[in-house]
């Protein structure tokens, strides 16, 4: 477990539904789509957490929901002490001076008619961090920080590429000297070449400022790059957390394991067993019962159909959410 004094964030049993309507009106909640279902994990300052998994599995709308762009259905964030979900509108505002969040799209993230100075300025004004020439001062100061010239302030969005738009996207989550920054898919619309450079970058800045990152991606590959921990999501649980050379060296989920056998081998002599799952991700709005991912799990016991398996501490920091393992831990014991 990490230290408390050193846990920036903490969420606990976090939830994010979304009622599906129907009727007559509209206005019957027929079901819901449990979109995030009762996540929990721990962040320390000044680290990466990554939040993987296949797309719909949760962690977007897990990012929105813990700064609160997306209201909880249920659960807790803490925040430095701060339990944010007892916040009120205004008070919530002012603590997302150090929540900030960089969107997957650098292009439709940014407003295609603002100057890239206004862009970059707006926060500090809705802020109310200082007076006009200071505002300068600070927009001129995180625009070098992420390559931009000064020059290039006084463009619209659209005369740049799409690594230089990540760049103002990177500038504007910056600027108000934000502790917490929220990265959901930062490189995804990006050429690979480009990806390299905006994440070197976003890892120069938190050596240089002491950032904490939440980096959401679905891949493996920047993950292991970038992240120092990563939790793994599967419709909206949290099905594994550890380290990342836990994870890949040694991953305990069988869902984790799928995943990581569909990464390239390192040398073209190196042979390694691909575990295809079966069938498709189940709907959100009716998951199976038990552990959801039994329907297509290759060690799926009894057990996983009726019981929903809870995340535990198996090993010194690697959390695991399934039956197998606690069947073998009992054995072991």
């Amino acid at each position: 477990m990490i230290q408390e004094a050193d846990v920036l964030l903490k969420v606990e049993q976090l939830t994010k539904y979304f009622p599906v309507k129907g009727g007559i009106f509209g206005k019957k909640t027929l079901q819901q789509v449990k979109a995030v279902d009762g996540i929990s994990f721990e962040i320390k300052r000044g680290e990466t957490f990554g939040i993987v998994g296949e797309s719909g599995c949760g962690k977007s709308t897990a990012g929105r929901a813990i700064m609160r762009l997306l209201e909880p259905t249920s659960g807790d964030v803490h925040f430095e002490g701060v339990n944010l979900s007892k916040l009120d509108k205004n008070e919530m505002r002012k603590m997302r001076k150090d929540i900030q969040i960089v969107f997957q799209d650098p292009f439709a993230s940014l407003n295609p008619r603002m100057r890239v100075y206004d862009i970059i300025e707006e926060p500090l004004i809705n802020f109310e961090m200082g007076d006009k020439k200071e505002r300068k001062v600070r927009v001129h100061e995180v625009a070098e920080q992420v390559g931009l010239t000064i020059a290039q302030l006084s463009r619209l969005p659209h005369e740049f590429s799409g690594g230089q738009r990540q760049r103002i996207g990177i500038a504007r989550a910056l600027v108000t000297k934000p502790k917490l920054i929220i990265a959901d898919e930062p490189v995804s619309a990006l050429d690979v070449s480009i990806q390299s450079q905006v994440l070197n970058l976003m890892r120069d800045l938190q050596k240089e400022f002491g950032l904490t990152y939440i980096f959401i991606s679905h891949d493996l590959s920047v993950v292991k790059h970038f992240c120092d921990r990563i939790g793994v999501m599967y419709l909206g649980k949290m099905v594994e957390i550890t380290n990342k050379h836990d994870l890949y060296d040694d991953p305990l989920h069988p869902y984790a394991k799928s995943l990581l056998s569909a990464l390239p081998t390192s040398h073209p002599l190196q042979v390694k067993e691909r575990i295809i799952l079966e069938g498709d991700v189940p709907s959100p709005s009716n998951p199976p019962s038990g552990c959801t991912f039994h329907p297509r799990c290759f060690a799926c016991m009894d057990v996983c159909k009726t019981v929903a398996p809870t995340l535990q501490e198996v090993k010194s920091n690697h959390f695991v959410s399934c039956h197998l393992f606690e069947e073998e831990g009992v054995k072991s014991g």
